[in-house]
């Protein structure tokens, strides 16, 4: 097992190294690759139906949630690449792509030691963006496209510290400790790799301040970050070990507007879950 004093050195090389070294280990070369086009002003949807219709898997994919009762406008048929990345837009294309990643990852030989964390991010990671999606619909100035986007890279920074260990020989231990040790460096992480991809600075900086709950006052947060980290808290709420009254005296002080988060949970939970649902799938 790793000490924390070698696994404390292995993150601050990655830290120091990110800038210059952003590969995900085991990320499909064609979602990484369309992160990059997406992230180009000049790119067009019919550069991404292009580059998408090259993956069979991803582009049956992208069909799928584009004819969802949860993303699709009206009732006819979504039978083309180009009208689903049009209903879907952009950011719905990335985060779905990041989606897909992740499932692929745990198909390959290589990783097959980190399934089971591996499987964990990705349940996290499509949980939090249901709930992401959902608050967004029912709050005022907020896109629910970027909010499921921020749901689902959340997690890309848990993603590339456990990949790389993985790759480098660096032994887990016990699961609850190394993710804690790991949990602050983490969001800094994935804030790297969106930068690398171009992503928008907002949701970037959402995405990193996604623990700021009850280190700051929700008010001083974005909208997007105030809402990736009440979602993930209230994530964290349906894991029965947790603890239950922290967890629910720091969402308590989160209001949008004058509707206290939790209110809007409550009322919206079916809806949550049919969304989880569809881009669990």
């Amino acid at each position: 097992m790793t000490s924390n004093a070698e696994l404390f050195r292995f993150l601050q090389k990655l830290v120091n190294d990110m800038y210059e070294d952003l590969e995900l280990p085991g990320f499909p070369n064609i979602v990484a690759r369309l992160q990059q086009t997406l992230a180009d002003e000049k790119s067009s949807a019919r550069d991404i139906v292009r580059l998408v219709s090259s993956d069979a898997a991803l582009s049956a994919r992208l069909l799928q949630l584009a004819n969802s009762a949860a993303f699709k406008p009206g009732d006819r048929a979504i039978s083309d690449l180009k009208a689903a990345v049009t209903v879907l837009g952009f950011s719905l294309v990335r985060g779905t792509a990041t989606s897909f990643a992740m499932r692929q990852m745990e198909q390959q030989e290589w990783l097959l030691p980190l399934k089971p964390q591996l499987h964990q991010i990705w349940q996290q990671s499509t949980g939090v963006a249901a709930i992401c999606y959902v608050g967004a619909r029912h709050i005022s100035g907020m896109r629910p496209d970027e909010a499921l986007a921020a749901g689902l890279f959340h997690q890309l920074g848990t993603l590339y510290v456990l990949t790389r260990a993985h790759r480098e020989g660096i032994a887990m231990g016990d699961a609850d400790e190394w993710n804690a040790t790991i949990a602050d460096w983490t969001p800094t992480i994935a804030r790297a790799i969106l930068e690398n991809w171009r992503v928008p600075e907002h949701l970037a900086n959402a995405v990193e301040n996604q623990n700021a709950l009850g280190r700051e006052d929700p008010g001083e947060l974005s909208l997007l970050a105030r809402l990736l980290a009440a979602a993930k808290l209230y994530q964290q709420m349906q894991n029965p070990r947790a603890d239950q009254a922290a967890l629910q005296a720091l969402l308590a002080e989160v209001k949008f507007g004058t509707q206290p988060f939790m209110t809007t949970m409550q009322s919206t939970r079916d809806e949550i879950e049919k969304v989880r649902r569809v881009i669990g799938e």
